[in-house]
Parts: C-alpha cells; sequence; structure tokens
C-alpha cells in the first residue's frame, strides 16, 4: 500500500501551458498528471474514460468552453473536483466559475507552488469526509529480475515466476524491458505485434487505455507488455516513458515483473528506482560471481536501498567447489532462493514455449520456481490447471513462418 495519488486531468487549447504545467507538477510524487485535452469536448472524453481527481480547467476552448464542461462535469461526475484556470482576475470570472461547479480558481500566469497548493487544498477538502478516500491506495508490487550478463537464465525466471503468479490467481504483468533483443515473447511463445514501441512511437499522452491496447494476453492468465519487435525501436523508449506506464498500471496489478536488460544505463535505473524487490540473479560460473559482485558495490556506491536487493543463484550445480557459505561471505549478501540446473527440462519447455512450471509441474525446477512464488507471495494459494495445445507447432510458426 502507497500513499494515495492525486490523479489531474490538465484541459487547454494552448499546448505550451499542458506542457508547462505538466513540468510543474512531475517534482510532485503525490500528484499524477494522467492526460490532456485541448478542447471542450475532448476533456469531457476524458474526464469520463480517466476518472481524475481533479481538472485543471481553462475557460476559454474551442469547442465547450470550460465553464460549460464545468457545468456538465458537475452534474454527471459530482466527485470530480474542477479548477478552473484563466488569464482573466475579474471577480466576475471567479463568480461564474463557482456558479459552474468550480472549486477553486488560479489566474495565469501562476507559480509552480500556487498551482500544486490548490491542487491539494481542493483534493484534501474533498476528501476529508470521505475515509475511504483517505486510506492508502492499493499498488502493485514491483519485481525486477536484473543480471550483469547474458544466458544466466533471467527471463527463463522471470516468466516462470510471472505465469506461477498468475496461476494463483494473482493480477501480474510481465515487461520485456529488454528492448533490444527481449526474449519473452518467443520464450512464452506470443507475437509481438502489440508491444511498448506502439505506446511511445508518436508524441502523445501515454494513458491507462494506450497501453491496455497493445498488452497481450496469456492463457495463463499473465499479461504482457512485450518489446519492440527490433532493435532500431529501443531507442524511442526513454526513462520517462517507463516511469508514466509503472505509475498508470501499478494501480491496476497486484505484481509487474520486470525483465530488464544486462545493463546499468538510465532506463534501468528508472526501472531499479520503482522496484520493490531487484532479482539479481547469478550462477556458479566465476565470471558471473564477479560480474554480480560489481554490481552490488555499484548499487551500493549509488547509495541504492540494498535491502531491495534479493540475490537468485541460478543453474546450481552440487560440488563444483563454490558453496552457498563461499557465496554469501564472497558477495556479502545472503542468498534469497536456488534454483537447480536442469538443463534438459528448461530447454525443452522452451523450445515449446511453454513455461516449464505448466510443462514440467512435478520437475525440481518448477518446484523450486514455486517456492520462490511462495517466498514472495507468502502464501500456499493453489495454481489453476494449465492450458495445453499445440505449442510447438505455433512456436515453429513464429521463428520460421507459416
Amino acid at each position: 500500500m502507497r500513499p494515495r495519488r492525486i490523479k489531474v486531468l490538465i484541459a487547454d487549447d494552448m499546448v505550451e501551458l499542458r506542457s508547462n504545467v505538466r513540468r510543474m507538477l512531475s517534482s510532485h510524487d503525490s500528484i499524477q498528471v494522467i492526460g490532456e485535452a485541448g478542447d471542450g469536448e475532448a476533456t469531457l472524453k476524458l474526464a469520463r474514460e480517466l476518472s481524475p481527481h481533479v481538472v485543471l480547467m481553462d475557460i476559454n476552448m474551442p469547442k465547450l468552453d470550460g465553464l460549460k464542461v464545468t457545468e456538465i462535469l458537475a452534474k454527471e461526475l459530482p466527485n470530480l473536483q474542477v479548477i478552473i484556470m484563466s488569464i482573466q482576475s475579474e471577480q466576475e470570472y471567479f463568480r461564474r466559475a463557482m456558479k459552474a461547479g468550480a472549486k477553486d480558481f488560479l489566474t495565469k500566469p501562476f507559480s509552480s507552488s500556487d498551482l500544486a497548493d490548490a491542487i491539494h487544498n481542493t483534493f484534501n477538502n474533498w476528501i476529508k469526509d470521505r475515509p475511504d478516500l483517505q486510506q492508502e491506495e492499493a499498488r502493485a508490487e514491483i519485481l525486477s529480475f536484473f543480471a550483469t550478463k547474458g544466458g544466466v537464465g533471467r527471463t527463463t525466471l522471470a516468466t516462470n515466476l510471472a505465469i506461477s503468479l498468475a496461476r494463483r490467481g494473482k493480477r501480474t504483468l510481465l515487461i520485456d524491458a529488454s528492448f533490444q533483443f527481449g526474449d519473452v515473447a518467443i520464450t512464452l511463445n506470443q507475437k509481438a505485434g502489440r508491444n511498448i514501441y506502439n505506446i511511445v512511437e508518436k508524441e502523445e499522452d501515454i494513458t491507462a487505455g494506450k497501453i491496455d491496447a497493445n498488452l497481450t494476453n496469456h492463457p495463463s492468465g499473465l499479461d504482457l507488455l512485450l518489446a519492440p519487435i527490433e532493435p532500431a525501436f529501443a531507442d524511442a523508449i526513454k526513462p520517462q516513458h517507463v516511469k508514466t506506464i509503472l505509475e498508470t498500471l501499478a494501480p491496476i496489478y497486484q505484481y509487474i515483473i520486470i525483465d530488464t536488460a544486462p545493463h546499468l544505463g538510465t532506463i534501468e535505473l528508472q526501472i531499479l528506482d520503482q522496484t520493490d524487490l531487484v532479482l539479481l540473479v547469478g550462477t556458479l560460473e566465476i565470471s558471473s560471481l564477479k560480474n554480480t559482485k560489481l554490481c552490488l558495490k555499484t548499487l551500493n556506491d549509488i547509495k541504492y536501498d540494498m535491502a531491495k536487493v534479493k540475490l537468485v543463484i541460478n543453474k546450481d550445480i552440487p560440488n563444483v567447489g563454490i558453496g552457498r557459505k563461499d557465496i554469501e561471505e564472497g558477495l556479502a549478501i545472503p542468498i534469497f532462493a536456488v534454483v537447480p540446473m536442469e538443463a534438459e527440462t528448461a530447454q525443452s519447455a522452451l523450445n515449446q514455449g511453454e513455461p516449464f512450471v505448466v510443462k514440467f509441474p512435478d520437475s525440481p525446477l518448477a518446484r523450486a520456481l514455486e517456492a520462490m512464488t511462495t517466498l514472495i507471495v507468502g502464501d500456499e494459494t493453489p495454481v489453476t490447471a494449465p492450458a495445453s495445445g499445440g505449442a510447438l507447432l505455433k512456436l515453429r510458426k513464429l521463428i520460421f513462418g507459416s
């Protein structure tokens, strides 16, 4: 549970003003801009779709002026609070705004602090007699699988954990954040036509509806936000896009699993900043352990909250000269989970486009993932029966065509 954020819709026909207002509010974690509209009709449409708490409403807009829109919203959506913005400061405009149903009036130009204060005051006055809205907002727990190099099984673990959560009835989203060469789609036997690039390719607002239109639904009940279909599209995705998408989706899901790229850049740091639990994946290979140690040092150097970081040892093999105690002492971090090496099981499931928690539920590999899921969820929720049929044929079509 996290403090409730105030959802704001900006309505003004001046693009520059909308941009300035968004910029003013970007530093306020308690306020989330969920949309923009450039005319009265678009404002009504978005207000009905997005259910903002507060609308910042310009008086003079095309199609329908701000006062008329305010009157309509006061009747249709009485819980929605309107703050009028106008270059006109005369008392007559203030009186007309209040009569239409507005709760406050801001004269342009206004400062960032005046804007934020007006939003907070309007919202707080509204909820003071609404104890249900004063409660903290339920938000997804965000878990990021991270590794310092490829080949350690990060994507395999992320997909299987996400499927395991979904089969326990948890509302779960898996995001493939390896934007250049993401493998979630092929791992789960899905086409990647709908993906994150479609959300950000045009200079438009990122809305819940736009995100939803580009999600892929897996038969297990898991939702997927897939990586772009070509590496060249990855550069279009910026840290702010990732931040907005996570903020928009967090109230909708119980768990968001992120499969990150093996790289510590601005995108990855943005993801880690919004993550509740970092599942740092390493293997017993000496180069993997060396890189894992460097990663831990880097995170510590940048003052990252190390309590969020959990070490997962994948492809565990007994009697290779490195024991659990050696790893924990060498890396100065306890092991959170251990997943055994079962190359044949993992490869067979991968080649058939089915997660091994579904394809081979009784394998040591699947049992280790289910144990990790239980550790995260904290219960023994029974799983649902897996879907079946035609996976290998579909996968071959995805790779080689029909």
